[in-house]
């Protein structure tokens, strides 16, 4: 049987009848008392009959439920036995009655053993028998260790199996690993089916047993399947089918996925799925045993769209005999890998929707057999091919080229000698390594250019590789390794622009013809060598713009005998392997300039110019030396030191004495900044390999009043001497705090020495003594108690500390052996050579001319008296200005600059906040004289007011010192960042050095301690330098802007007493007052401390010093009093204090070594505080004050309202007063949800996303309403009531609890601050649970909807208009928070929430999660957080930023928008910022080909590597406001060419036509894709004229007279022309115009001399027969026009328009037009728009509004538009184009008249018909040039069309809805979003009208010619009219109280296309795109292409942002 030859040839087993089944039933008596026990009789022990007696007696004990009795006598019977056998056989009876207590005695206690061999009376095979799960588990668990007793197991499995214990079986195979797939058998038995686990449980109709068996390892076998058919189609069908719906189209029916993989079936019964094979969807019979299939699979499965026929035995799929029986139509996908076929099914070839074909590890020979395929259709939609692993040894053309759809082809492993030739299709990857391949096609750039990305032919015989591999664009990945290569195509040809990885190991390169090794060739040798002239060329060399993409180059295993040059200018390579080149014996210095290079294969070679010990090294230790070969690199003794201490503590004289060796006999005066050089030669005895030191030594003293600013010269890597007085003692040990701190703050990477001066006053004999004690008060000072480095302190041990006396010079050789030993041990972390010692680096030579050149410049400066700071622009330029300069890029310009501070040559701070980083200060001297002004203010009211300066007075202060108005923001920064002024307003500085020390009146007198009053102390390790400043600036900002807040309120609103309901955790409310927001009466602030009093209370603030474990630490405390017990002030201030620690001195957060916390917070017990107010004693006071750890408060919080405090258990204290902030006492009752009515459940079917920190936010509904629930998690910890109070687990329980809620807070706080429809509203929040609930979006996120509708290479997604809403949205969003001071931080396309993709509606998304955003309170922000890939490269640590960082992330969401994909630049965060600040960005595509040339230029701007150069949130928002941001799509340059014209219909190609003769050529371009399709084609004859595509055929007019008839075929060049005709006179125009009768149209066609030829055309061939119509002759006699009249000119014909539904053509004829009846061809009616000399030009026709026909005509002279009614032939309006500003321009249209006037066959040339509605006067003056006077009703009255007076203001007014809205119509300017200018904001027409005034000077005749109208475009309901300036006016028709008017809609300008000259031409193509072309001087062309709006979507457009701002001011007004 099938089934048996799957089984091991050595497993002999049978058939075994019914009752020879596992554990017969005699062994079941035995146990139940009617048998034996079948046991050997034991000679010891007494008779058997005594035995059996009591195991009779055991059993009915057992069975009358007398378990105790049971017992007794088990221990009785224990006792009598004597053998193991005896005992096991007593230890089965409780295992039979599942007595687990018995059990476990006899096995612990009597140490009964269980034996392993599966008897029927073994104890673990009864009880699986009885199903005992506990005690089979007992009884396996006594098996000793390494015994692994299969054979009981699987004995014990089939038991359980048969026997229906579902526990038995998951304890056997989970736990103790029993095989399910194996028979159980005894000692020398055979295998019996029956024994089969499986079989066993389906045999027994225990279902739930079979399929966990076959979920664990069971698989079917034919025996099954034969004796138990209906169960095992039951289990295949119940358990192995999932269902889900079916598509509308088969209602009430359900898909099925059919998943029968890996169960080893033998064969599929076709009644196991003929009753549900229309149901279908997925059939998975993977991994089974067949050989054969029923006929219904596949062919017959109707539904099926995936099949999985992998890893079977398959030899052929069921024949078929016809197409016909082929229904599976609907399959995409088929996998019959792992099989045994020869080709593929013929049948495969009518799949027409197939899309993933595997067919790899099978034996096909053939892909498909030819003759037995027939009538197929081809596999036209298949993408991806796998037929690897087979036997294939070609692939017939035949079939390959249907596949028009492939992208993927795998056909690697096989026997292929060739590839087949490319054929059209996308192919991006082609695998075909390890076949023999002998050559390539050289066609693959015709067809996959712009497609192909992997290609992999490696491990075959290639000799050589074709060009165009190598000019394949989208080219990412080629593996060429292990062939014959020995050379490639030239690299001037190459064009894969993008090539990442390119693999050539194992090949020949550097081998010559004749296989011996070349010889040094001048390519391979080192540089200096000249190239003789018969050297050969290079056989290996890269382009250079491989630089900028390859990453791993494989060069290893080759012939070469030096490093291809080129490959060293590959900067971007972080692989290269040149191992196993037997001849390379030299790395080229040039290799270090690979500064990305990770891994240098060097394998097997021998590198004679690296030495040894540095090769050892590894690859970034070689690079490192080569980089400083390369460079010229030179050692460097050069640094800085820098000396600080308090004043008069000696320092000018200690360095004096280092210098000189003596002391000093002059004093030096308190110079706040000295500076001077000073070499250190080694001293005797050391052993350092430098021989001696230089610093630039930097003596920093001054006033204690400028200690502030001297930590601005604080630098890293710099050797700080602290200078301190040992006389002084431990009060000088204090002041070193202030310094130390200051050190750790600013230069973390510096080494610190403190040296005591003035030993010689500590008195010789307690010296030693003394000077151990306050060593030991210094190091107490900087080191934590268990020794560890204190946090915050820079790293002093014992080593660094020295003394020294200034007048008896003791201790100064030590000192300067101290100095030396210390500077040589200096480590130089993060050059660019690498990490080596800071004394006798390795310095790039260009880097020392540089700090030469800065000196100089400094020297300079100095003898000019000219200011000492560069700008960026300055200090570049002196970098390109160094002679032998090597400095390139942003990267090593950072080094250098970083050298020149280090070593004290300039300073500079790299904060990109208001463009600080652009300044670089040469003399600190200088600096600090500037700084100096500001601390030379005493507090004096005139110039600063209670320490608050104003901005202009300010300014003063900078004048004279050379500071200008362009620098002045930077340096006011720079004031910042040292605390020294810090803004407090937008006008006004604090200057905190100006605060009293002291509160200048007695705030205790104000402060009466009450019951009303809470406390809050926070004890720090240290307080932070510049603490204090920071946080008073931030309170004076918030506290007015509080005050503002209430100034608006009373001013908006009637004061009312609001109440707010506070929820506690526990869900209690209780009633308080409003949020903090008080009238100040008192605002009273010194340097550490502040004050605030208000009607019933007072806020208070100042430093404290906490001493509570007698350890250094100082602190705030916080007192919060009121009247009406409204706290909410302490939630207030102790937020500012939280976030401000948290952005600016987030070392607080950090703990000790042992665990301590650097910051703790304590809340004072308000009862006791109250109980002892009147205490005297305050040392009394505190020791009986209980103090409650925040910890407590929070964790008690969770569970409860009150605390209870040991002092007084009976009087609990109230958390919502203690704590205010954790209860959100300061938000409004609207605000708290009510949990009744909030329904959300925490199941994942829920959960809509993951916040940071563990947050989840679930979909949930709040009073019936959607909402998104952001649910705040705090961990549990199991057993936790049970933990003691003081551990580590409770600590950090604590602390993720206080994180959750800080969190929380902030992220509420700010969402309640943000009030905007482009930002997601807070609904509420809620305490317990901890959350808050938003506004959910209905469409998830952006970057799901992107990432939904991404189509594979399209470019924007979403659609250009939806693109358009959601950036401008955005944009608005940013605009909004920025005007708040806040920082995103964290924007990115998941936190942008999609609110509706419906383009009509007017919000589509809105801003969302706030976890991470900054308030930047004027001064700039601080940290780290953000998204790799979307955060600036500015974020660094210590690094202030502003919030141009949220628009570099602008830029990549815009990027999103513009691609469908993520930002990707790598996976390590590293990688990334790495990438971003080398200025590398996501790879896009040409403007060409995105298409929305404004917005990707907005990206590049937006993601600039310096802050300063993106654009502001706000200016974005008004650049999207003008039309032309979104219509424009891109520019293309064409090159020199003569003609221009378009297609017509459908089709997006125009063409370009340039020579005469034998040099004509053409240019085809498809404006959809932005591409040239054909270039230059050669098509020798006369110069064009004019051309014309209809249908297939193309005519073309030449200037000799002639029409040549093309037939296009497909991309077949035009050649010979089918058909020439020959014309009186030069063709001017064409014209097509369809006949009724079917395939049969005339072609018009107008001369130069003004007749019209008349061409009828039958199934796309003229007829011999041609008609003339004379303009002439018909004006002389129809019209009566005398031939002496102007109008009887030879006008040649300009333009001709089919009108009244082709029953009319209309065409020019000069001043006039005629009208020429298609039915009988003659010339009826002429009309007289223009007087002559003016031509008409361009004709076209469009429908207005009521659908009926108007025809539009334009003129060359008088430039203006003339509108007439097609049916009546009334001219109805006149527009004048030469307007220099249209912009809501309107003119009146003339309703008809009643009846059509009768035909005119007379003509008036004096008096146009057009003076019936508007007449126009001509005039001109020299003043104002050209003036045309329109007397009409039209707004626009006045025009000069030569000079530049504008036209007087033309009021707006307000459109009705047939319209786009006006741009800056009346109802929109109201809600302008905060600018001083809104009209030029908001006025698109703004741009327009300054980029006229921007073109260069001009003449008034040029300047007229700039506005005329060049072609007039129906564009769907629209007038588009270009003009030769470049812009286009966009003209509709509206109704206005029932009279129509025209108005000018838009002015289109794009100010890219100024310098491509005049527009020439428009014209447009399938009917939705607008094409102009623009020539310049040099008859060079430039195409632009617009999207061609109708009034809809300018409609759409306006009202998109005028709807917004009408939302935010209704936002605004409801605040």
């Amino acid at each position: 049987m099938a089934g048996m030859s799957q089984r091991p040839p050595s497993m002999y087993w049978c058939v075994g009848p019914e009752e020879s089944a596992v554990c017969p039933e005699r062994a079941m008596e035995t146990l139940n008392g009617a048998g034996d026990t079948g046991g050997k009789p034991s000679t010891r022990g007494g008779d058997p009959a005594a035995r059996s007696r009591r195991t009779e007696g055991i059993r009915a004990a057992y069975r009358r439920g007398d378990r105790g009795g049971a017992r007794d006598l088990l221990e009785e019977a224990c006792d009598q036995c004597a053998s193991q056998l005896e005992k096991g056989q007593l230890l089965s009876i409780p295992a039979a009655y599942g007595d687990l207590e018995m059990v476990r005695y006899l096995l612990s206690k009597r140490l009964v053993e269980l034996p392993t061999e599966p008897t029927d009376d073994n104890p673990a095979v009864v009880a699986a028998y009885f199903g005992h799960t506990a005690v089979v588990q007992e009884l396996l668990e006594s098996l000793p260790g390494p015994c692994s007793p299969q054979r009981l197991l699987n004995w014990m499995l089939a038991l359980a199996c048969q026997r229906g214990h579902l526990g038995v079986v998951k304890l056997l195979v989970l736990t103790h690993g029993a095989d399910p797939e194996s028979y159980a058998v005894r000692k020398n038995e055979f295998p019996v089916i029956v024994r089969l686990p499986l079989y066993a449980a389906i045999k027994s109709g225990n279902e739930d047993i079979a399929i966990f068996l076959l979920r664990h390892g069971a698989y079917f076998c034919s025996y099954i399947l034969l004796d138990s058919p209906d169960p095992s189609k039951h289990l295949l069908r119940k358990y192995f089918i999932e269902a889900s719906p079916l598509p509308s189209s088969y209602p009430g029916k359900t898909a099925l996925r059919v998943k029968w993989s890996h169960l080893r079936l033998p064969w599929v019964d076709l009644d196991w799925l003929i009753d549900i094979s229309c149901q279908i969807t997925e059939l998975d019979l993977s991994a089974n045993c067949l050989a054969t299939l029923p006929s219904v699979i596949p062919w017959g499965l109707i539904n099926l769209r995936k099949l999985n026929l992998s890893d079977n035995h398959l030899g052929e799929l069921p024949g078929v005999q016809s197409s016909d029986e082929i229904i599976c139509s609907r399959l995409l996908e088929i996998d019959i890998s792992s099989n045994k076929l020869s080709h593929l099914p013929p049948g495969f070839l009518h799949l027409s929707k197939l899309q993933k074909l595997t067919a790899s590890k099978n034996c096909l020979e053939k892909l498909f057999e030819e003759e037995n395929a027939t009538n197929w259709i081809g596999l036209r939609k298949l993408q991806e091919l796998d037929i690897s692993d087979n036997k294939l040894t070609e692939l017939p053309a035949l079939f390959l080229h249907s596949f028009k759809s492939l992208n993927s082809l795998n056909v690697s492993r096989n026997n292929l000698k060739v590839f087949p030739d490319p054929w059209a299709c996308p192919l991006k990857c082609c695998k075909a390594s390890r076949n023999a391949l002998e050559c390539l096609p050289d066609k693959m750039a015709v067809f996959w250019k712009n497609h192909l990305k992997d290609v992999d032919f490696s491990e075959n015989a290639l000799k050589e590789v074709p060009l165009g591999l190598f000019q394949l664009d989208a080219l990412m990945f080629l593996r060429l390794q292990g062939n014959q290569l020995a050379a490639l195509p030239p690299q001037e040809k190459w064009t894969c622009r993008q090539l990442k990885t390119l693999d050539l190991s194992r090949n020949q390169l550097g081998k010559n013809e004749d296989g011996l090794k070349t010889k040094r060739i001048a390519f391979f040798t080192t540089r200096g060598r000249q190239r003789s002239g018969t050297e050969a060329a290079s056989v290996l060399e890269f382009p250079a713009f491989l630089s900028e993409s390859l990453e791993v180059l494989c060069l290893n295993d080759n012939h070469l005998d030096t490093v291809p040059p080129s490959v060293c200018l590959l900067k971007s390579l972080s692989e290269l392997y040149l191992g196993n080149n037997p001849g390379l014996r030299e790395l080229p210095p040039e290799l270090g300039q690979l500064g990305n290079l990770w891994q240098l294969d060097t394998e097997d070679l021998t590198i004679s110019n690296v030495p040894a010990e540095i090769q050892k090294e590894g690859p970034k230790a070689m690079l490192s030396y080569l980089r400083a070969q390369l460079r010229k690199a030179e050692k460097c003794k050069l640094m800085k030191m820098i000396i600080v201490g308090p004043p008069r503590q000696g320092k000018s004289t200690l360095l004096e004495i280092l210098q000189t060796g003596r002391a000093p006999q002059v004093v030096h005066g308190e110079a706040t900044i000295r500076t001077t050089k000073w070499e250190l030669q080694r001293p005797a005895g050391s052993r350092a390999k430098v021989e001696s030191v230089e610093f630039n030594v930097w003596d920093i003293g001054g006033p204690a009043s400028m200690a502030t600013v001297n930590q601005c010269f604080f630098t890293d890597k710099a050797l700080y001497v602290v200078v301190w007085n040992l006389a002084l003692g431990e009060e000088a040990v204090a002041n070193l705090q202030f310094w130390l701190l200051n050190i750790e703050a600013k230069a973390p990477n510096a080494v610190v020495l403190v040296v005591g001066t003035h030993l010689d006053l500590i008195e010789a004999k307690f010296r030693v003594e003394r000077i151990a004690t306050l060593r030991a008060y210094v190091l107490a000072l900087c080191r934590s108690p268990s020794g560890s480095r204190a946090t915050g302190f820079p790293d002093i041990t014992f080593k660094h500390l020295h003394e020294i006396s200034c007048k008896s010079l003791e201790g100064q050789e030590g000192l300067r052996q101290l100095i030396f030993h210390v500077t040589c041990s200096m480590k130089d972390v993060g050059s660019t050579i690498g990490c080596q010692r800071l004394a006798g680096r390795l310095i790039p030579r260009s880097y020392l001319s540089l700090q030469e050149a800065v000196l100089a410049e400094q020297q300079r400066r100095s003898r000019d008296d000219d200011v000492q700071y560069l700008t960026d622009r300055q200090l570049e330029q002196l970098v390109e200005q160094t002679p032998d300069n090597d400095i390139k890029d942003y990267e090593d310009l950072q080094s250098a600059i970083s050298f020149l501070i280090e070593t004290g040559t300039l300073l500079h701070f790299p904060d990109t906040s208001h463009g600080l980083r652009n300044l670089y200060f040469l003399d600190p001297i200088w600096l600090s004289e500037c700084l100096q002004r500001i601390f030379n203010i005493k507090g004096s009211r005139s110039v600063a007011k209670n320490g608050v300066i104003r901005a202009e007075d300010l300014r003063m202060l900078l004048v004279g010192t050379g500071f200008t108005q362009q620098t002045e923001e930077q340096y006011f920064q720079f004031l910042a960042k040292f605390e020294i002024a810090l803004p407090v307003a937008n006008d006004s500085y604090l200057l905190p050095h100006l605060l009293p020390s002291k509160p200048g009146l007695d705030t205790h007198g104000m402060r009466h301690p009450t019951a009303n009053t809470i406390q809050r102390v926070f004890k720090m390790s240290f307080v932070p330098v510049g603490f204090w400043q920071r946080f008073i600036a931030r309170m004076l900002i918030s506290l007015a802007e509080m005050d503002l807040q209430l100034f608006e309120n009373k001013k908006n609103t009637k004061s009312r007493n609001r109440k707010v309901t506070i929820y506690s955790f526990t869900g209690n409310q209780r009633n308080r007052c409003s949020t903090f927001r008080v009238k100040r009466n008192q605002t009273i602030y010194w340097q550490e401390g502040l004050l605030v009093t208000f009607d019933g209370g007072y806020l208070s603030v100042e430093s404290s010093d906490v001493n509570w474990k007698k350890k250094k630490s100082g602190g705030m405390k916080i007192v919060c009093q009121s009247e009406v017990r409204d706290f909410s002030a302490m939630a207030f201030i102790t937020d500012h204090v939280n976030s401000l620690i948290d952005q600016w001195f987030p070392a607080l957060t950090a703990t000790e070594s042992d665990g301590t916390p650097l910051m703790e917070q304590y809340v004072p017990c308000p009862v006791c505080e109250t109980a002892w107010a009147q205490h005297t004693d305050p040392s009394e006071k505190s020791e009986d004050v209980q103090y409650f750890d925040m910890e407590d408060c929070v964790l008690t919080a969770i569970e409860r309202d009150f605390i209870s405090c040991p002092r007084h258990p009976d009087l609990p204290v109230p958390l919502q007063e203690l704590v205010p902030e954790l209860f959100m006492t300061d938000f409004p009752a609207r605000l708290f949800l009510e949990n009744s009515k909030l329904e959300h459940s925490e199941d994942e079917g829920s959960v809509l996303g993951q916040g940071g920190s563990g947050t989840v936010i679930y979909r949930a509904r709040y009073q019936g309403q959607p909402v998104a629930v952001k649910r705040f998690h705090i961990k549990k910890f199991k057993n936790f009531a049970n933990v003691p109070a003081d551990t580590m687990l409770r600590h950090l329980r604590a602390t993720d609890a206080m994180k959750n809620f800080s969190e929380f807070r902030q992220e509420a706080s700010m969402l309640h601050a943000l009030q905007h429809p482009c930002i997601v509203a807070l609904i509420g929040i809620s305490i317990h649970p901890l959350c808050f609930a938003l506004e959910l979006a209905p469409l998830s996120s952006l970057n799901t909807v992107l990432s939904e509708n991404a189509r594979d290479s399209s470019f924007i997604p979403l659609g250009h208009m939806l693109t358009q809403k959601i950036a401008y949205q955005i944009a608005s969003g940013l605009a909004y928070l920025h005007k708040k001071n806040i920082i995103f931080c964290d924007l990115k396309s998941d936190n942008i929430l999609v609110w509706s993709l419906d383009v009509k509606e007017h919000i589509n998304i809105k801003l969302s999660d706030y976890g991470i955003s900054r308030q930047s309170f004027h001064e700039g922000a601080l940290g780290v957080e953000g998204t790799p890939g979307y955060q600036a490269p500015e974020i660094r640590p210590r690094i202030v930023y502003d919030e141009k960082v949220d628009m570099f992330s602008y830029g990549m969401v815009l990027y999103e928008l513009l691609s469908g994909q993520r930002p990707a630049l790598g996976h390590h965060q590293l990688q990334i910022a790495k990438k971003l600040s080398k200025g590398i960005r996501p790879v896009l595509g040409q403007p060409e080909e995105v298409q929305f040339r404004r917005l990707q230029a907005l990206m590049m701007e937006c993601w600039d590597t310096k802050p300063e150069k993106r654009p502001l949130a706000l200016s974005v928002v008004s650049q999207m406001k003008d039309p032309t941001f979104a219509t424009f799509m891109y520019e293309l340059c064409c090159g020199k060419q003569t003609a221009f014209f378009s297609s017509q219909g459908q089709e997006y190609t125009v063409v370009f036509w340039d020579g005469k003769e034998e040099s004509r050529n053409y240019t085809v371009v498809n404006t959809e894709k932005g591409l040239m399709e054909v270039q230059r084609m050669c098509c020798p004859g006369m110069k064009v004229s004019c051309q014309l595509q209809v249908q297939r055929s193309l005519w073309t007019a030449t200037e000799d007279q002639k029409i040549y008839i093309y037939t296009l075929k497909g991309m077949c060049p035009l050649n010979t022309p089918q058909q020439a005709l020959d014309t009186p006179a030069v063709v001017t125009c064409f014209l097509a115009v369809p006949v009724i009768k079917k395939n049969s149209y005339l072609v018009l066609a107008g001369l130069a001399d003004g007749l019209v030829a008349v061409f009828p055309v039958v199934r796309g061939t003229p007829k011999d027969s041609c008609s003339y119509l004379c303009s002439h002759t018909a004006n002389r006699s129809k019209f009566s026009i005398a031939d002496e009249d102007a109008r009887q000119n030879p006008y040649p014909v300009k333009a001709m328009e089919v009108v009244n539904s082709g029953s009319e053509v209309w065409y020019s004829n000069g001043p006039g037009l005629l009208v020429i009846d298609c039915a009988s061809l003659e010339i009826c009616r002429r009309l007289e728009p223009y007087m002559a000399p003016s031509m008409v030009t361009s004709v076209v026709c469009s429908s207005e509004g009521r659908g009926e026909e108007v025809v539009w005509c334009l003129d060359d002279k008088a430039n203006s538009l003339v509108m007439y009614h097609s049916t009546t032939y009334q001219l109805c309006a006149r527009y004048f184009c030469g307007v220099p500003s249209p912009l809501r321009d309107m003119f009146p249209v003339r309703p008809l008249d009643t009846e059509p006037p009768a035909a005119s066959h007379t003509a008036n040339p004096k008096v146009p018909e057009g003076d019936s509605i508007a007449d126009v006067s001509i005039m001109y003056s020299e003043e104002l040039g050209t003036q045309i006077l329109i007397h009409q009703e039209s707004l626009t009255d006045y025009c000069s069309m030569s000079s530049y007076s504008s036209s007087p203001p033309r009021q707006a007014a307000r459109s009705p809805s047939s319209l786009p809205s006006s741009p800056a119509s009346s109802s929109s300017v109201p809600f302008s979003t905060d600018c001083e200018d809104s009209d030029m904001l908001h006025t698109p027409g703004a741009a327009s009208d300054r980029s006229e005034h921007d073109l260069t000077p001009m003449d008034g005749e040029t300047f007229s010619q700039h506005l005329q109208a060049v072609k007039i475009l129906a564009v769907r309901d629209l007038i588009w009219v270009p003009r030769r300036g470049g812009d286009v006016i966009v003209i509709g028709l509206e109704k206005d109280s029932g009279a129509q008017r025209g108005r000018v809609i838009a002015v289109l300008k794009a100010r890219e296309l100024t310098p491509h000259g005049v527009l020439v031409d428009a014209a447009v193509v399938a009917k939705d795109t607008v094409v102009c072309t623009f020539e310049n001087e040099n008859t060079e062309w430039c195409l632009a292409v617009w999207r061609g709006w109708g009034a809809r979507e300018f409609d759409i457009f306006y009202q998109s942002y005028e709807e917004l701002g009408r939302l935010e001011a209704c936002t605004r007004k409801r605040r």
